[in-house]
């Protein structure tokens, strides 16, 4: 008997946790607590220990691309500096396909300083994952869980929400 209650108790305090860190999130409950709003903390290769933390600009998703039956997330961070000035490149699945709670099948990815003369300057690789936490007609939200990229610059974390506008294809003008 013991054995079953601390067994019940274990399982319900597992559901409660589950239910209270809940991935989706509405444009509303977004701006109004900006804490949730996605950040990149940056730890970079140099001698300064303070993390410097940045957010994206503009991030948009294009629901087809140049990739048959995939969508693509482009966003940049705005940044004036070097080590600071990055963008981050996604395509995954339709954004049609997909439900609130998915986690995104990233099929390409591309993290890099676009104003470096570095060549290690990117990667393709990243840790974490993306989930789909809200999406409407004009608007998609994405939860950046811990994602991380690391390259010749140092260390990229970006962790939370953010919303991105969704438009229907990539303009011809970005189009490959």
């Amino acid at each position: 008997m013991k054995h079953l209650v601390t067994a019940l108790t274990v399982f319900a305090a597992a559901a409660l946790a589950v239910s209270c860190d809940k991935d989706t999130i509405s444009p509303e409950e977004l701006f109004n607590d900006g804490s949730k709003l996605a950040k990149t903390t940056i730890h970079t290769k140099s001698d300064d220990p303070e993390d410097l933390v940045t957010t994206f600009v503009k991030p948009v998703v294009y629901r087809t691309s140049d990739l048959e039956g995939q969508s693509w997330f482009c966003a940049n961070s705005g940044g004036k500096m070097v080590y600071d000035m990055f963008m981050l490149s996604i395509y995954f699945d339709s954004i049609d396909k997909l439900q609130v709670g998915d986690t995104l099948k990233v099929n390409r990815f591309l993290f890099s300083f676009f104003a470096s003369s570095d060549s290690n300057a990117h990667t393709h690789s990243f840790g974490g994952k993306i989930t789909l936490a809200d999406k409407g007609e004009d608007y998609v939200i994405l939860r950046f869980h811990k994602v991380s990229f690391n390259c010749s610059f140092g260390n990229y974390v970006t962790d939370g929400y953010l919303y991105c506008t969704l438009q229907d294809e990539v303009p011809s003008i970005l189009a490959y």
